[in-house]
């Protein structure tokens, strides 16, 4: 394609940031003003009208969906499937990990197994119970927050005790220095990271060897980022020490959507920017494509009470359009009955798909109720909340006997598929073998391999840990020449586990359907990478990469979720105080992000925004009489509809 058609349909705001050359570029993007689109023509255009070669430019964003639908984009717009790198931050780190983590020493090879959330909160579990501490003393959740905090911070297991990080209680101080450090020991002897040791690692990594740092600067001398607000300070160092050499470096970003601060997302860098980067150019993107014209002054209107914000102006492309409909409700019951009625409407008499409508709503819990009316209704819905089907037990175990296979030193996956299916090795023999792996500092694996050396064990115990060997050996053998999807078949035929999964009856079938449905996308997976990279990206997804649209059911998200999405008609329940915003904000001072969320929930829609709140709710057990959000008053009063007068007082 030439550079006259990609540069095509562009207003001239997107053009300024298309065309742009060298030097920093900071893009100013607001809800539906077309960003995607820009950052796409931007990197095609660097290839087609300047002649940067595709593996000199580096794309990174924050989900995998979003990330193939760029490559998809600019593979459209260059006519050739040789793209940059488009990625994650988490992936590219990993990518970079993957050819330089033996530099740091240690255990660490590229084979590494990347933890999800769940493996992490077992290994942290476990750490806490070798310590001597209980789970009532310390919870294990407190405990992730504060490590994930920590390293998203950079700071080490060393550094922890003198750097301490956030609030709370003196004497909790030594008990999260020990288990930060045994947790973070276990990982190493496991060749293990979690999510935040991606980023901490590969800034190490940098920071330790220039010569390695100097290597990925020259490659990538081209570098887009995309929600720049949404990045925390790992990887906004990260960002800074690949770009400080060419400075080739566009970020973009819009701070009003800046919505992740709970998990250390840092809206001053986009500000910061201009300051780190004094030559950069600056382009707002004016136009919203997205919205009707009520909505988006509804919206602004709302986001112009936040004194932490870069003043911008956003236009409206589209008409007018109809008024935001706020509807007052007894209870839950009520609201949710408008929702489901509503609904109906929209399907029945206005022909709208149902796949054109979401639900958002601040806390998860608010979604029982409206579950309850929209089955009463027969309406299909689907609740967007994580990656339910990669959580069942069977698939579970599949991928644990994946990671082992490939990263043999995974202690967490080894004491997963130790005895599934049952093969007589129980917690005494497990926990006899952790003893031994400690006192040798060396992994589970290697310990079962000694096993012959172990006395402490019986001679039953080593003939069965025996046969395990000889069978993940086999496994291993296989897996050197096969795919990824015949290993998978391999293991459940070798090891059992479908034949003592047929015999305990209990959703058996249910659970070979999804067998068969993870074997089948591990096959069309093949056609796109290995064994490595599948797992690697199943750990990796997050909640937006598993919702697809596709299917004609109502969304139900929270208003986190649905960043990112868009919708012909958004319902927003649960407008009150101390639900949106939350109490917690309210306590703790952050009312601008819940400003943030609220605005981001009303640019998701195109046509029309619902929005309703209760006179008493029942939640957690208690009936709350909340007042209205403090939202709802600062939306324009003559683009509100209601079903009776409803004075809005200032």
């Amino acid at each position: 394609m030439t550079e006259e058609t990609i540069l095509r349909d562009l207003n001239p705001y997107q053009r300024e940031a298309v065309t742009h050359y060298e030097g920093p570029l900071l893009i100013i993007a607001g809800a539906g003003s077309g960003k995607t689109r820009t950052i796409t023509h931007r990197i095609a255009y660097l290839m087609a009208h300047y002649q940067v070669p595709p593996q000199q430019i580096l794309g990174v964003t924050f989900t995998n969906k979003a990330a193939e639908e760029m490559k998809r984009r600019v593979e459209g717009l260059v006519g050739t499937s040789r793209t940059p790198w488009i990625k994650t931050f988490h992936s590219t780190a990993a990518a970079i990990l993957r050819e330089q983590i033996h530099h740091l020493g240690g255990n660490y090879n590229r084979n590494f197994t990347i933890l999800d959330e769940n493996d992490t909160r077992a290994a942290i579990v476990q750490t806490i119970k070798e310590l001597g501490y209980s789970d009532e003393g310390i919870s294990p959740d407190f405990v992730a927050t504060v490590i994930d905090r920590a390293k998203d911070e950079l700071i080490g297991p060393e550094e922890f005790a003198s750097r301490r990080l956030g609030t709370f209680d003196s004497s909790l101080l030594e008990p999260l220095d020990r288990i930060y450090k045994h947790y973070q020991r276990r990982l190493e002897v496991s060749n293990a990271l979690d999510f935040a040791d991606l980023l901490r690692l590969t800034v190490r990594l940098f920071q330790e060897r220039l010569d390695i740092l100097n290597c990925y600067r020259d490659r990538f001398r081209f570098i887009v980022i995309d929600e720049y607000q949404d990045t925390n300070y790992a990887q906004y160092i990260l960002s800074r020490l690949l770009a400080e050499k060419h400075e080739n470096i566009c970020v973009v970003g819009d701070d009003d959507q800046s919505i992740f601060g709970w998990r250390g997302a840092d809206p001053t860098n986009i500000f910061k920017f201009e300051h780190d980067f004094p030559t950069c150019k600056v382009v707002q993107l004016k136009s919203n494509y997205r919205s009707t014209a009520r909505i988006l002054r509804a919206a602004s209107a709302v986001i112009q009470n936040n004194q932490l914000r870069k003043p911008k102006e956003l236009i409206a492309v589209r008409p007018e359009g109809e008024r935001l409909y706020l509807y007052p409700a007894r209870d839950e019951h009520d609201e949710a009955d408008f929702v489901a009625r509503q609904i109906w409407e929209l399907q029945h008499s206005r022909d709208v798909p149902l796949n054109h409508i979401a639900v958002l709503y601040r806390v998860n819990t608010l979604s029982r109720v409206l579950e309850e009316a929209l089955m009463r209704w027969s309406i299909p819905y689907e609740i967007v909340r994580g990656l339910k089907f990669y959580e069942r037990a069977e698939i579970k175990d599949l991928l644990a006997y994946l990671r082992f296979l490939s990263n043999p030193h995974d202690d967490l996956s080894l004491v997963r598929i130790l005895n599934k299916p049952r093969r007589g090795i129980g917690e005494k023999t497990v926990a006899t073998l952790q003893l031994q792996a400690r006192s040798h500092r060396c992994s589970l694996w290697e310990a079962i391999e000694r096993v012959g050396e172990n006395e402490a064990l019986g001679n039953g115990a080593r003939k069965r840990l025996q046969e395990f060997a000889d069978l993940i050996k086999s496994l291993q053998e296989y897996a050197r020449t096969r795919s990824p999807s015949e290993l998978a078949n391999e293991l459940l035929r070798q090891t059992g586990y479908l034949t003592e999964l047929q015999a305990d009856g209990v959703d058996s079938e249910e659970r070979l359907g999804n067998i068969r449905e993870f074997i089948g996308y591990l096959r069309e997976f093949e056609q796109r990478g290995g064994l490595r990279e599948f797992l690697e990206e199943v750990t990796l997804m997050a909640e937006a990469d598993t919702y697809s649209g596709e299917q004609e059911r109502v969304a139900l998200m929270t208003l986190h979720s649905a960043k990112g999405l868009e919708f012909d008609y958004v319902f927003l329940v649960g407008m009150e105080e101390n639900l949106l915003p939350h109490a917690r904000s309210i306590k703790e001072g952050t009312i601008e992000e819940e400003r943030r969320l609220c605005y981001v929930g009303l640019t998701r829609a195109k046509e029309r925004v619902y929005l309703s709140f209760t006179a008493q709710r029942a939640l957690y057990g208690s009936v709350l009489f909340n007042a209205p959000s403090r939202f709802i008053w600062e939306l324009p009063k003559d683009d509100l509809e209601a079903p009776y007068p409803w004075e809005l007082e200032t």
